[in-house]
């Protein structure tokens, strides 16, 4: 049986540093913000919607993000889109949707070499990213 697809990609600019940890269990995790625009004309005139999204990439990829993204790099992001359902401690349920980054791209024209990364072994960190407690991300 297979499931339904969910494929996302996205460009935009990191909105601060990413934020970078271990794990209880030892795994490399990596989170950041893109800010992405939007334009499109109304009456003739110019219009701008600014979305903000949240991303979180695993393994590999955490460890090459930690290292090369930072506030205002321009990047194209591919991955899924999910969700963590939980209650938080103070007994209320929360519902984070966020961005499973697979693959990240520099798009900046001006850097220190052209940055991509992705890693085939990404699949089990992200069966394990789900087995494991998601509170401690968000």
């Amino acid at each position: 049986m297979s499931g339904n697809a969910n494929i996302i990609v996205i460009e935009g600019r990191l909105t601060k540093d990413p934020t970078y940890m271990k794990t209880k269990s030892g795994k490399s995790l990596c989170k950041f913000s893109i800010a992405n625009n939007k334009f499109y004309y109304t009456n003739g005139t110019l219009q701008k919607e600014v979305y903000f999204f949240d991303l979180v990439t695993w393994g590999y990829n955490a460890d090459k993000a930690a290292v090369s993204l930072f506030k205002g790099r321009h990047v194209l992001v591919s991955g899924e889109l999910r969700q963590n359902i939980y209650t938080a401690k103070d007994g209320t349920k929360k519902n984070d949707i966020y961005i499973l980054a697979l693959d990240i791209k520099n798009l900046d024209k001006k850097s220190i070499g052209n940055t991509s990364y992705t890693k085939t072994a990404n699949n089990q960190i992200v069966s394990d990213f789900i087995e494991e407690n998601l509170e401690e991300v968000f």
